[in-house]
């Protein structure tokens, strides 16, 4: 086992008496080789946690052991076997990609041959040779994202947390970026994924946890944790305009507004209601389309974070 997260609860002393729980009793573990997602939105206690991971926060209560050693004991240790990309974007300045990546790996025990070829190779591979030798107040967004990439994988650690790793990066990159990401664990690397991008965990992690005011909401699997919700469906309709009214219906469990499209969840038996009433719509122009699929992970999370005005 790579990592064991054993109730962690973290306060924060607020304004007065009040206090802040930003982790809640959080139990989990990662294997050797696995990627693991964890998902929230802002405020959710992500970074609290990664933080406590990394050794740089001391948790209020639990234990947490990386590799077989508590990180609370031996946080430099910690930190040594992680490797980590952040949120925040990173100040490269006049410093070159190939500068910055060069003295990541060097700063991290490799030797001069062995991080020139792997960098040579993180650039081929993920298509960002060209702005190499580029200053960074220069570069795209992308490309500067792509570049704390590279640093935080170009010597990688036993654990890599990747924060988002794939902020303002372009479709084509994106698949680059998730392949190198998988290959990480070949090895026995393993991988923390903290993103805001379901659509596109769903298909790059081995499990999955939902994290929402500082608990987890659901863990495990996709599959496991798309059952969360039960076998139930996806009605997506799109509207003519964002600014269309959209109604309840008696087949719909619940229903989420996504711009000019509508997403109703519904059970197995209400489909043929909810397929008739949508074809009626679509004949008299009052949608432009709409699809049937089963439940997303996207799905699962709005559900399981959405707030009670919200459904």
């Amino acid at each position: 086992m790579a990592l064991n997260v054993q109730g962690i609860t973290k306060i924060y002393s607020g304004r007065g008496k009040s206090q802040v729980i930003a982790n809640d009793q959080l139990t989990f573990d990662i294997d050797e080789g696995e990627i693991f997602g964890l998902l929230g939105h802002n405020g959710a206690g992500k970074t609290t946690l990664v933080n406590q991971i990394i050794g740089t926060l001391n948790p209020t209560s639990g234990n947490i052991t990386l590799h077989g050693k508590s990180v609370q004991k031996y946080p430099k240790r910690a930190r040594t076997l992680c490797s980590i990309q952040p949120q925040s974007e990173l100040p490269l300045g006049f410093l070159t990609p190939a500068q910055a990546v060069s003295t990541m790996g060097k700063m991290r025990g490799g030797n001069k041959r062995e991080i020139k070829q792997r960098m040579d190779m993180l650039f081929e591979r993920l298509d960002i040779g060209k702005w190499a030798h580029t200053h960074g107040v220069k570069l795209s967004g992308g490309v500067r994202r792509l570049t704390a990439f590279c640093m935080a994988v170009i010597k990688p650690g036993k654990l890599v947390i990747l924060d988002e790793p794939t902020n303002d990066v372009d479709p084509t990159r994106r698949r680059y970026l998730w392949d190198i990401i998988r290959e990480l664990t070949n090895d026995g690397t393993s991988v923390i994924l903290v993103t805001h991008n379901v659509m596109e965990a769903e298909k790059a992690v081995d499990r999955v946890a939902i994290l929402h005011k500082g608990k987890f909401a659901a863990k495990g699997t996709v599959p496991e944790v798309k059952r969360k919700v039960t076998d139930q469906k996806r009605l997506e309709v799109n509207l003519l305009s964002m600014f269309d009214e959209h109604e309840s219906h008696d087949w719909s469990l619940s229903a989420h507004r996504n711009g000019a499209s509508v997403v109703y969840s519904l059970e197995e038996s209400s489909v043929s209601k909810a397929i008739e009433w949508a074809d009626v719509q679509l004949k008299q122009g009052n949608i432009l389309d709409y699809a049937l699929s089963p439940k997303t992970l996207e799905d699962v999370y709005v559900e399981l974070t959405a707030e009670e005005g919200d459904k």
